[in-house]
């Protein structure tokens, strides 16, 4: 009897053993930073050759474990990133439509759910449901594609258009209808909008996803939640990281701010009722200039979304990503940096436009013909004439130079406005009508200020350049001299310079007032000209006795109806595309 129980007993002691010298779970290989996750000591999940690393914590629900992510057009490349993706314990990813049936597998055996969006996008309401026979067209070969696959049960049917517009829902019903109809058992719709309040369509769809990149995710589905029964997630949610900003995390566009951001995001989607539906963060690496679908205002703004960066390197969001995914770690440290890197650098729009108007100042102090014919322009007018008639105090070459920088301003002017229609999708709607190729070299340009500068700015000198050719058809047989044509065309634009310095407000303030903002300073922009128009004419029957009915009627009248036509055209043309500008300033 003594004996048995000792046996008993050596055999429990023998089983504890094996059980403490167990090794743990190998953690993912160093190949790749995407793949490195660290292992904890508790458990780990094996999804077939994939191991997803389990910690302390709950994983975040499923819902919440998404990521946006584009396909690579290498089919082995993209199987890649779906275990890297896995192995760090995303569940769900956002992408386009996905045409390879290897890559549809594997997100199948790893069971990431793909949310696939149709390439529909920016479009008001009317453009919508002109586009619903070939998106049809498309969601029937997505559909037939996505049948064998479990992971493939999600579409999304436009990107960010206007659904504030209850004329874009037939839209959405007869591509729903489809879904329903030919789809496999489970399949659901969505579209990506940008009308948290004020969205109309919602009803068509089974869920709405809502962008909040760089916005407070909570309220936004707050919004949602206050008007809509409607299912709602986030299509995109993160902070932008600037390539090179270094500091702790009190520095805007740091990586550290871009970790400690994330966290917090994560922490407060946690605490929601309801959960969001979907969740997807933005994104999984940055977007490069090969990647299938561009990112306008991340080329805009010069910022990079990813979590991982160059060479694929791993940013500290992505450690707490991973961590809040897996379940591995919910609090992260990371350095606050000293206070003075809130500091905002000032931007090469910005360093140009001052850098423009100290160089004006002191060209205009060290020319002696300039500074005595300024007070007699905006003081004694008839002096000014005079001196214009005679050539008293004129100079070709200090004209021209102030023309050059006339140019330069409106060039800032304008690409200040551009870009800051760019930070948000109003350039998109703009541009709706035009062909992919077009939109695509427009957000090339507007990523490149200096660039758009001299391109606004060649444009603008090229108008007047036409301006003098205009004042001299005007004038008849009594020629202008270079000088006198060119003080009469630049002086009277001066608005342009105030104007320029405003415009560089844009650059830092909200978003959505900027939208507003923007088409604002464009509309004085074309006032300004209108009325130095009007007051060149003036100036040149002064100054060559031209009569003031041909002056007034003919050079002046002849292009400013032409100019009201032209807008009037524009504006019954592009009334779609103003409509939905207007919504995204008043609903967005």
């Amino acid at each position: 009897m003594p004996l048995r129980f000792l046996l008993a007993a050596l055999a429990i002691v023998l089983t504890a053993s094996g059980s403490a010298v167990a090794q743990a779970p190998e953690a993912p290989g160093p190949e790749a930073a995407a793949d490195s996750v660290a292992v904890a000591d508790t458990s780990a999940t094996r999804v077939d050759s994939v191991v997803v690393v389990r910690g302390p914590y709950a994983p975040v629900p499923t819902a919440l474990a998404g990521v946006v992510w584009n396909v690579p057009a290498d089919p082995e490349a993209a199987v890649a990133d779906l275990r890297s993706m896995r192995r760090a314990g995303v569940q769900q990813a956002r992408t386009g439509l996905v045409e390879s049936d290897e890559v549809l597998a594997e997100a199948s055996r790893l069971g990431i759910a793909l949310f696939q969006d149709l390439p529909i996008e920016g479009l008001p309401a009317r453009f919508l449901v002109r586009e619903t026979a070939a998106a049809a067209d498309l969601l029937r070969e997505a559909l037939a594609r996505a049948r064998p696959y479990p992971a493939a049960r999600h579409f999304g049917l436009a990107k960010t258009s206007d659904t504030s517009d209850p004329r874009a829902r037939p839209y959405f019903e007869a591509l729903t209808e489809i879904v329903r109809a030919e789809g496999a058992p489970g399949t659901q719709t969505y579209y990506v909008s940008r009308f948290p309040r004020d969205d109309r369509a919602n009803q068509t769809v089974d869920l709405v996803l809502l962008d909040a990149r760089d916005v407070d995710p909570e309220e936004v589905l707050r919004q949602w939640h206050a008007r809509h029964e409607t299912p709602a997630g986030l299509a995109s949610f993160g902070t932008g990281v600037r390539p090179g900003r270094e500091g702790g995390w009190r520095t805007r566009g740091s990586e550290a701010a871009q970790g400690r951001a994330l966290e917090d995001t994560f922490t407060d989607l946690l605490t929601l009722s309801p959960v969001p539906a979907a969740a997807f963060l933005y994104r999984w690496r940055d977007a490069d200039e090969d990647a299938i679908e561009r990112d306008q205002r991340a080329e805009v703004e010069g910022t990079r979304f990813g979590l991982l960066g160059e060479g694929d390197a791993s940013r500290p969001a992505f450690d707490v990503a991973t961590g809040f995914w897996t379940g591995r770690q919910r609090t992260f440290a990371f350095d606050a940096g000293a206070p003075a890197e809130r500091e905002r650098r000032a931007s090469a729009l910005l360093l140009l436009g001052w850098g423009l108007v100290l160089g004006l100042g002191v060209f205009y102090a060290g020319d002696p013909r300039l500074g005595a014919l300024a007070p007699r322009y905006f003081g004694r007018r008839d002096l000014y004439r005079e001196a214009v008639q005679r050539g008293f105090d004129l100079s070709a070459a200090g004209t021209a130079v102030l023309g050059m920088g006339l140019a330069l301003a409106v060039g800032v002017a304008g690409a200040a406005v551009l870009r800051a229609l760019g930070r948000t999708d109003t350039l998109v709607a703009a541009t709706a009508s035009w062909s992919p190729e077009a939109q695509l070299r427009l957000t090339s340009l507007l990523g490149q200020p200096l660039l758009l500068v001299l391109v606004l700015g060649l444009a603008y000198a090229t108008w007047l350049v036409l301006v003098l050719i205009w004042l001299n058809a005007i004038s008849g047989r009594r020629r202008l001299r270079p000088a006198q044509a060119l003080s009469i065309a630049v002086w009277c634009r001066w608005a342009w310079f105030p104007l320029m310095i405003l415009a560089l407000v844009l650059g830092g303030i909200n978003a959505r007032l900027a939208t507003v903002l923007a088409p604002a300073l464009l509309a004085v922009g074309l006032l300004i000209e209108a009325v130095a128009g009007y007051r060149m004419m003036w100036d040149l029957q002064a100054v060559t006795r031209v009569s003031p009915a041909r002056a007034i009627l003919i050079g002046f009248g002849v292009p400013f109806v032409l100019a009201v036509a032209a807008l009037v055209w524009l504006a019954v043309a592009g009334r779609d595309e103003a409509g939905f500008l207007w919504h995204l300033a008043t609903r967005g």
